[in-house]
């Protein structure tokens, strides 16, 4: 009984097997020929994700506000001699923002200036008008890659009780589309 049971799963197992066959057609004369078609599929390859890669130096970003000056009193006019308005200033390059783009994509770098709470009367501008379009990096150089800057300009008061540095606004770079 055992010996049947055996045969009887052998044959349903053989018949559930697939044989790849292979069609021959002969060649029966000289000179004869055979051809088969050739078939393709195309299937498209991964497209590249764009990968952002953007560095950006800072400068000090610390500045000094030179309230105004009457001058020098003149007996002689009943004025002021050398009266001077009140300035923002900063050492070489401490208002400099600079954007490099590593990116496979073009960039467009948006500087902004919000005023931290209690400094609402001092404003930021930036030279360019704060926006900085960069070319992608593709086929540069690391060391040429695309690069631009921007300079903050504040205007406004500052109190005369802030004579140590403190934080009266934020600069922000931001990627924004082209």
């Amino acid at each position: 009984m055992k010996k049947i049971f055996a045969i009887i799963i052998s044959l349903a197992l053989l018949s559930t097997a697939s044989v790849t066959a292979f069609a021959a057609s002969p060649i029966t004369a000289k000179d004869g020929s055979d051809s088969a078609v050739v078939k393709g599929t195309y299937v498209a390859g991964d497209a590249s994700a764009t990968v952002y890669s953007v560095d950006i130096a800072w400068g000090s970003m610390e500045f000094t506000y030179t309230d105004a000056s009457k001058g020098t009193w003149n007996p002689d006019t009943h004025g002021y001699d050398g009266a001077k308005a009140a300035t923002w200033s900063c050492a070489t390059d401490a208002n400099k923002i600079e954007v490099t783009n590593h990116s496979n994509a073009n960039v467009t770098a948006q500087l902004s200036y919000a005023p931290e709470s209690g400094y609402n009367g001092i404003s930021g501008s930036f030279s360019d008008g704060g926006t900085l379009n960069l070319n992608s990096a593709v086929d540069t150089r690391y060391s040429a890659a695309p690069s631009g800057s921007a300079t903050l300009s504040l205007t406004g008061d500052l109190a005369s009780d802030t004579s140590v540095k403190t934080k009266i606004g934020v600069v922000t770079v931001t990627l924004v589309n082209e």
